[in-house]
Parts: structure tokens; C-alpha cells; sequence
């Protein structure tokens, strides 16, 4: 693999990645709105919705599905930035290597 050939895959994967990362953030912004929360708030109103329904004070009209759903989709927000970081440290090794 040339350096030409890793940046253009490089290009391309990190392009889907961000893509994907921006289709798991809006369907955690819907799955927030869903819960009856604020997805203008998405980065702390479903972690204290769940922070008070583990102290047994559960918030009135909320859908903990829809808030554990989002949390769980905010998790993993990051995993397709975690697979191109692995496939560009070995795609590295081979150029390198050339």
C-alpha cells in the first residue's frame, strides 16, 4: 500500500465513520426526546433521569426504555472512530513498511 492509497482509504473510512457516528447521535437525540427529555440536554439530562431512578425517585412522565436506549447509544457513539484508529495504526504498518 502505498502513502497515496492509505490516505485515500483513510479519506474514505473516516467519512463513513463520522457519518455513522452523526446517525448514532441523532437516533440518541430521538430515543431522549422519545423519553420525554430534552435532547438540547442529551449530554446530562438522561444521565440524572437514570441517576434518580436508581435512587428510587424516578422523574414522573419519563420512559427509562427511551433513556436507556439513548445512554447506551451515546456509548457507543465512539466505536466507529475506535475501528478506524485500529485500521490505521495496521494499514500505517504496512505502508511503512514499503
Amino acid at each position: 500500500m502505498t502513502v497515496q492509497q492509505w490516505a485515500e482509504q483513510y479519506r474514505q473510512h473516516k467519512d463513513r465513520a463520522d457519518r455513522v457516528s452523526r446517525m448514532i447521535l441523532d437516533r440518541a437525540k430521538q430515543a431522549c426526546a422519545n423519553a420525554g427529555l430534552s435532547a438540547d440536554l442529551i449530554g446530562i439530562h438522561p444521565h440524572n433521569a437514570m441517576c434518580a431512578y436508581r435512587a428510587g425517585q424516578p422523574w414522573e412522565g419519563v420512559d427509562y426504555g427511551q433513556v436507556r436506549l439513548c445512554l447506551h447509544l451515546l456509548e457507543k457513539r465512539w466505536e466507529p472512530s475506535r475501528i478506524l484508529d485500529q485500521w490505521h495504526r495496521k494499514a500505517w504498518e504496512r505502508v511503512a513498511r514499503s
